[in-house]
């Protein structure tokens, strides 16, 4: 083989393994083959020429282990971008305990923003994420209005669910002495249940219906419920008033009134009525009772002879019962009125 001298080589990659160089130690002039220069630079107490010289095809598979790398000596600067895959982690090699807290954030998952109090991250299905709204957190909060009012919505409410019911109709006035008929019940107040979006109002109107008076005892038709609404999103009609004993359509039932807007629209109950013949003058006759509302009963004429009583209409949107048909004008009942309606808010 012939000499080669190291200040000949134009590169380290020149060094062929069967070259021979000559190096002097001690005053001794020796020679060495490329073979055994890469074995001492590539011992343990050979060193690398320069920083950045090794290349994948210098290291062998396995070759680097943890236990060959110092701590925090590997970072972010030396990892080229997807160099790491799935099937370089081993399993459960990355848990909680492996990740700094706030170490991952929006960037790092590719998300615009820090999203709201409530939210949670969604896929978007093209490996982007989105903040959203969580499911599944069920009512948080209602509010029950009486009386007409503004109802305003609580930080972060986006949808409401809505019940609203119409006032009850009151009784119809006693009936006649004379052909022994009596007032029908008052009928109940419609009722009307929605779903109502209010991501956009900050306050929605409330209106409660009154419930309807009674005939009295002048043989009237008693007055008819109000109208309860929830804004102009959904809103209940009241129920009619029962017929005056006097009228000559006194055993026609009278109708509910009736939800609108609504998801559910319902028809609230009938009032009820008592067919009496002329035949039965003299006796005391009781009032019928009034239609039953979503929250309560109607009213009730109870017989107790002579000294008849009443229940009032009981719930929000219940009819009051009609008055009595009677001859001796001492224990005569007047018909009574129904009840207010309602709205319900929950959140």
């Amino acid at each position: 083989m012939a000499n080669i001298k190291i200040s000949d080589l134009t590169a380290a990659s020149a060094a062929a393994d069967a070259n021979e160089f000559e190096i002097n130690e001690a005053g001794t002039s020796k020679k060495v083959t490329g073979a055994q220069l890469k074995a001492y630079a590539n011992a343990g107490d050979g060193a690398l020429a320069t920083k950045d010289t090794v290349a994948t095809a210098d290291i062998d598979n396995l070759a680097v282990t943890t236990g060959k790398l110092a701590a925090d000596a590997v970072d972010g600067t030396k990892i080229a971008d997807d160099a790491i895959g799935n099937e370089h982690i081993a399993t459960n090699a990355v848990n909680a305990d492996s990740i700094t807290a706030d170490s991952v954030g929006a960037d790092e998952l590719n998300v615009t923003g820090n999203g709201t109090a409530g939210q949670a991250l969604t896929s978007d299905g093209d490996g982007t994420f989105t903040w959203a709204d969580a499911g599944g957190g069920g009512l948080t909060g209602d509010q029950f209005f009486a009386n007409s009012g503004t109802w305003t919505k609580p930080a972060g409410v986006k949808t409401v669910y809505v019940t609203v019911v119409g006032g009850g109709g009151g009784g119809g006035g006693r009936g006649h002495f004379n052909n022994g008929s009596t007032g029908t019940g008052g009928s109940a107040g419609g009722i009307a249940h929605e779903v109502v979006n209010v991501e956009n109002v900050n306050t929605v109107s409330v209106t409660v219906g009154g419930g309807g008076n009674g005939g009295g005892n002048n043989f009237a038709n008693g007055n008819n419920g109000g109208t309860s609404s929830f804004g102009n999103y959904c809103s209940a009609t009241g129920g009619t008033g029962g017929y005056g004993g006097n009228d000559s359509n006194v055993a026609l039932n009278r109708l509910g009134g009736i939800g609108s807007g609504g998801r559910w629209n319902i028809r609230g109950e009938q009032g009820y009525y008592i067919a009496l013949g002329a035949g039965n003058i003299g006796t005391i006759y009781d009032g019928a009772n009034g239609a039953d509302g979503l929250y309560g009963s109607g009213g009730v004429r109870v017989n107790l002879g002579n000294n008849s009583g009443w229940r009032n209409a009981q719930g929000y949107g219940a009819g009051g019962v009609g008055g009595t048909g009677i001859i001796n004008t001492n224990n005569i009942n007047n018909s009574k009125p129904g009840t207010a309606g309602a709205v319900y808010v929950r959140y």
